[in-house]
């Protein structure tokens, strides 16, 4: 091929390409922009370029280079400002790339310039094969692509075919549609029955069924059919010039496919010509279509090429797989009108296509990827997710096949930002001793009303006015309140709901340390804050639940951790997470109201206990030796009510209520290291802290309801949370709530005589706690502290 406008025959050679580079381990994943948003406004439009765009020839010089690209060589061209791309405001650019008289079976890679490509390969040519794919890459900080070739010698030619823009602009939002053909000259299906011949052209309208007269472009799977001449496809709109550059390139054998944008005439009509000594048939599939306005449609974020699956052995003829796509590297769980993919067709032993569709969806009429035995074959494809983030491939080559998926990017749908909860409940968390001490610090975290998230460490757990604040949230905006895990190394970290929904993470430097790593963010779409733990295994687990009351987990192991969807039960709110012996045991609120129940043991949910219920405030929940659990809700009238497992792990099927006392908020409980019994705390309507304890260890009655600190007259603003700490006097615990001024207060229990008496006169107004009359160092059984206040 010496132009874009000539072909040449040649034998074909049928030598496979058996290397395919993976990803590294523990390669660093770019992130999309965290305004994650969709192309209504916020970025992410796509502009077709009807002509193309000529980026790189090494034939002719285009691009700035001449001469082939020999083993483990890169080159690098221009794309910002070339063409018609514009010299910024560019998030990733639709390229078509073609290797031209290649020495040997090679791999093409291509990426930002000035990155180092983690080994995904987007082409995979036999000897002397003239075959294309198309792919979306982000040009580098320099406005350059790069290309690598694995091995032998090669010229490549890479064409643009539209772009996708990082901020407002010109172009329009993606809307995904039915991937079933459009069009087929085989079947006469919306045009005529009849090949498109040598030199020949053909002009058909796209519009006017799935894809509306409003529509610029079409991204479409292309198949060129039972090809018998060498050359190339081009596409322009409808009656438009001749092309000068190929849309899609094949050999002389079998189908060819791949993604191709098609630019639609205002009339939706796009013109196809063969390029090739021989007659062809020619399939249409849209994935979707492109708005023609920035104010609809679903807008592109781009991600480094990864790899998600690899079946590594052959997958048989009629064989099924769904690999999960969404949930993933930062990605969404819900909202996703489209993945980019890259699928691998390698060692096919047969000739036909591969099936991609969304996993509960319909199986297309048509193949995705078209490989040719025994040549290992990739194509561009474009799907929406189907259920729980997960598309369906399926083998329909007549024979067996390895496949591979890699991802590019995604299409979002609008996301709306999560509101900031005001006076959202503080936690915190003791870690394990730094080496040489005896005692750990104390982590504090809270979001505040203007979303920020704030960790206060405490390097001394005996002295409060040790704590330091950092605001660990920069100007990212957060909602809800935060939570603490500690991991198997003693670090700690905190994990909350980013303000687009995702759930983002930051794990200390050290064990002890002040500082923190860079957030992670594990993307999601949940509608209320994570809860992080540490599994009984040592992995760390976070715990979610979506706008559609679905319950998902995300395990951090693995080279891609992702989320995975656990059940869907109508849940709501934030679920509170238990240790067991072999697991954890999840307690949640049902969107009536009801609380649910069940263990879960590295993967594996037990069946679900429904303990009935009314109220939509958090449960808590108090470990008691055996694993028996206690659970304490607040009720929809406001009372507190409990209920214990038996030694059989039963829960009973009535509540206990605690009294008459109304609570304005969620219960905290805990089971006091000292007495052995189990204490309970909320906020009462005027803001005081309000206490009661059980009467005696294990008998499950509780006394009356007093304020924590008697004579402390000071309102709490936020629900008051338990936080079990070890100090120099041994084991006790802390409560811990902010004030309207978001001052952070705590009342620590005292190691003191009289704790005995406290509990049995707990019905007592006047001397809930047992204790002397308070003094300003140590109110009865608690002393008050008040945290240093952050910086300004």
């Amino acid at each position: 091929m010496l132009t874009e406008g000539t072909y040449r025959r040649r034998p074909v050679r049928l030598l496979t390409v058996l290397v395919l580079l993976v990803a590294a381990l523990g390669v660093a994943v770019s992130r999309p922009s965290p305004v994650a948003a969709d192309a209504a406004g916020l970025g992410g439009d796509y502009v077709p370029l009807p002509s193309g765009a000529a980026l790189l020839d090494t034939r002719t010089g285009t691009g700035g280079r001449t001469g082939v690209v020999g083993a483990g060589g890169v080159v690098t061209f221009p794309v910002l400002g070339v063409g018609g791309i514009p010299s910024s405001g560019v998030s990733g650019v639709l390229v078509r790339l073609v290797p031209v008289d290649g020495s040997a079976a090679t791999v093409l890679l291509a990426y930002p310039d000035g990155t180092t490509p983690n080994g995904v390969s987007m082409l995979n040519p036999s000897q002397g094969e003239q075959v294309s794919n198309t792919m979306v890459v982000r040009p580098g900080g320099n406005g350059r692509i790069a290309v690598r070739n694995e091995f032998g010698s090669t010229h490549v030619i890479v064409t643009a075919q539209g772009y996708f823009r990082s901020s407002p602009g010109s172009g329009g939002g993606f809307v995904p549609v039915s991937q079933n053909k459009l069009i087929d000259t085989q079947l006469g299906l919306g045009t005529t029955k009849a090949k498109i011949p040598a030199f020949g052209t053909r002009t058909v309208t796209m519009t006017g069924g799935v894809i509306p007269a409003t529509a610029t472009a079409v991204l479409a799977n292309v198949v060129a059919v039972d090809v018998t001449a060498q050359g190339w496809l081009g596409v322009m709109p409808g009656g438009g010039a001749a092309p000068a550059h190929s849309a899609l390139n094949f050999e002389e054998s079998g189908h060819h496919s791949h993604t191709v944008s098609l630019p639609l005439s205002s009339a939706g009509q796009v013109t196809f010509t063969n390029r090739s000594g021989g007659a062809i048939d020619l399939i249409v599939a849209p994935y979707g279509y492109l708005t023609g306005t920035t104010g609809s449609g679903a807008g592109f974020r781009h991600l480094a090429a990864t790899r998600l699956y690899d079946s590594g052995s052959l997958i048989a003829n009629g064989g099924v797989v769904d690999v999960q796509v969404t949930g993933k590297l930062g990605m969404p769980t819900r909202g996703v009108a489209g993945v980019v993919l890259n699928v691998t067709v390698a060692d096919p032993s047969a000739t036909g296509g591969v099936r991609v569709w969304p996993t509960g969806g319909v199986e297309p009429n048509v193949g995705q990827v078209h490989a040719r035995r025994p040549i290992t074959a990739a194509g561009l494809v474009i799907v929406r997710p189907g259920t729980n983030g997960h598309v369906r491939l399926k083998n329909t080559l007549g024979g067996s096949a390895r496949l591979i998926v890699d991802i590019q990017g995604y299409f979002t749908d609008p996301i709306p930002v999560a509101p900031v909860e005001p006076y959202a409940a503080s936690v915190g968390v003791q870690a394990g001793p730094v080496a040489g001490a005896s005692l750990g610090m104390v982590e504090y975290a809270y979001t505040d009303n203007i979303g920020r998230v704030l960790i206060g460490h405490q390097t001394d757990v005996d002295n409060f006015g040790s704590v330091q604040w950092t605001v660990v949230s920069g100007n990212e905006a957060f909602s809800g309140r935060p939570s603490l895990g500690v991991s198997d190394n003693g670090r700690v970290q905190v994990a909350a709901r980013y303000s687009d929904s995702d759930v983002w993470a930051r794990t200390q430097t050290a064990v002890g340390s002040a500082t923190w790593a860079a957030w992670s963010d594990f993307g999601g779409s949940m509608a209320a804050a994570p809860a992080v733990t540490r599994l009984p295994s040592g992995t760390m687990a976070v715990f979610a639940v979506d706008v559609d009351g679905k319950l998902w987990v995300y395990q951090q192991t693995g080279t891609i951790p992702g989320w995975r969807a656990l059940v869907d039960r109508n849940f709501a709110g934030t679920p509170v997470v238990a240790q067991t012996r072999t697991g954890v045991r999840l307690f949640l609120r049902t969107s009536s109201g009801t609380v649910e129940t069940a263990e879960y043991v590295e993967g594996t949910l037990s069946a679900w206990t429904n303990l009935g219920g009314t109220g939509t405030s958090l449960p808590s929940v108090v470990v008691s030796p055996g694993y028996r659990m206690r659970v304490f809700v607040q009720s929809l009238d406001g009372t507190i009510a409990t209920k214990y497992q038996d030694a059989a792990g039963t829960f009973p099927a009535a509540w206990t209520t605690l009294g008459s006392y109304v609570s304005a908020g969620a219960p905290a409980a805990v089971l006091d290291p000292v007495l052995g019994r189990t204490a309970v705390v909320t906020r009462s309507p005027s803001g005081e802290v309000m206490l009661s304890w059980e009467t005696a260890q294990g008998s499950g009655v509780f006394g009356g309801w007093s304020t924590a600190i008697p004579d402390l007259f000071e309102s709490a603003a936020t629900d008051p949370t338990i936080v079990p700490v070890t100090n120099s006097a041994g084991q006790t615990w802390l409560i811990l709530f902010r004030n309207a001024n978001n001052a952070s207060r705590i009342y620590e229990r005292q190691p003191v005589a009289g704790l005995a008496v406290a509990s049995r006169n707990s019905t007592a107004a006047a001397d809930q706690t047992g204790a002397a009359a308070p003094t300003s160092a140590a109110r009865g059984a608690f002393a008050a502290h008040t945290l240093p206040a952050p910086p300004a």
